[in-house]
């Protein structure tokens, strides 16, 4: 352990530090992306900015699982290298730590990544979708709540039961409320318009109902015409005082509890293995892009090789990912979940761990004296 301190001190750290500095940089990227679209959203509902940033936060899973492999292969990348050009990683071989306990270290990392990224693919990604959806359909309920029991002036247009309510702000300022109009397309197959210029929303008894009073109502009432003839005959008649109950199921619907199926947890059982082999491949893409890191470091070279390694290494990490897909996916019915990881782990760290046990050897002198 103790000679193992200086290789945690001098690489691990290092990439962890610049693995967060890169993940909040995407994170901050697609955040900035997406916050006009839910800015606009929670505008239209009269949301409140601490409503914009917790809907922020809920995206953040579904960004970290998309771009934890990236992130790890860019950070090995320079913290490797940097430390191979300082001569960093000769002093740690003279103290005795070798080139495999090097790539050991990297694996350990990003299994640890890989740890990470099934338990954000498998479980905050889910919640957070659920979250998200249902804290979008209670401010839609809160900013048709807050229109009905408003007790200024209102503009606004609402349906409750088919039952179309209109309502203008005063003309004048001594007056809180303006007129109501109010439209009912069938009334013992009759149309009536009424109109209201001295009305209320109840507060909600026991049972969640409340009910629009209407006082000196004026009310028209005529049947359809038919087969296209002019309306011939329409009823006027005042209302000292009518009222329209509803509850709140009649004006919004209820969020769906149930999750759909990008919002269900992960169940490990035989009947998720597709969903889980996603997952699995997701995450093994974490300590393949560490392995690709160091390959492309001992393949770079000094030469112009080592510009264009980092941008090769990204190409074959997704070119990788997807023909390692294609084949489990037409393995998953006819492997058991163990060969089947055994098969994924074999398709995304074989490859690059053979090239390492190749020339992994290299991996500990500096470019230049290599050349």
């Amino acid at each position: 352990m103790r000679v193992l301190r200086p290789l945690i001190r001098i690489l691990a750290w290092p990439v962890l530090a610049r693995l967060l500095v890169i993940l909040a940089v995407v994170e901050a990227i697609f955040l900035a992306e997406s916050f006009t679209t839910l800015l606009e959203e929670a505008l239209r509902n009269d949301a409140l900015a601490a409503d914009v940033g917790i809907l922020l936060v809920f995206r953040m899973p579904q960004i970290l699982d998309l771009a934890l492999a990236v992130g790890v292969l860019i950070a090995v990348y320079f913290v490797i290298s940097d430390a191979r050009n300082r001569g960093e990683l000769i002093i740690l071989a003279a103290s005795g730590i070798r080139w495999r306990q090097v790539v050991m270290l990297m694996v350990l990392l990003g299994l640890i990544g890989g740890a990470v990224s099934v338990a954000t693919a498998g479980y905050l990604s889910p919640l957070a979708r659920y979250a998200s959806r249902i804290k979008m359909a209670e401010l839609k309920t809160e900013y048709i709540v807050s229109r009905i029991e408003q007790a200024g002036p209102l503009n606004s247009r609402q349906t409750i039961r088919d039952v179309t309510f209109i309502a203008t702000p005063p003309r004048d300022e001594k007056f809180r409320r303006g007129q109501l109009f109010v439209f009912q397309p069938d009334v013992d197959g009759q149309w009536r318009a009424v109109q209201s210029s001295n009305w209320r929303v109840t507060d909600p008894d026991k049972d969640g109902q409340r009910a629009i009073v209407l006082d000196s109502l004026s009310a028209l009432e005529a049947r359809y015409p038919r087969d296209g003839a002019p309306m011939t005959h329409i009823n006027a008649f005042n209302v000292n005082q009518a009222e329209f109950g509803f509850g709140l199921a009649d004006v919004t619907e209820a969020p769906d509890r149930e999750r759909s199926k990008a919002e269900r947890l992960l169940n490990i059982s035989p009947a998720q293995t597709p969903r889980l082999t996603r997952i699995v491949t997701r995450a093994l893409m974490v300590p393949m892009a560490a392995l690709l890191a160091l390959a492309a470091i001992v393949a770079g070279g000094a030469g112009i090789r080592r510009y264009v390694a980092l941008p090769i290494a990204a190409v074959i990490l997704m070119a990788g990912d997807v023909a390692a897909r294609s084949v489990l996916a037409g393995a998953v019915e006819a492997m058991s979940p163990f060969l089947l990881l055994g098969l994924a782990v074999a398709l995304y760290l074989g490859p690059p761990l053979a090239y390492l046990g190749w020339r992994g050897e290299a991996l500990m002198i500096p470019a230049a004296r290599r050349a």
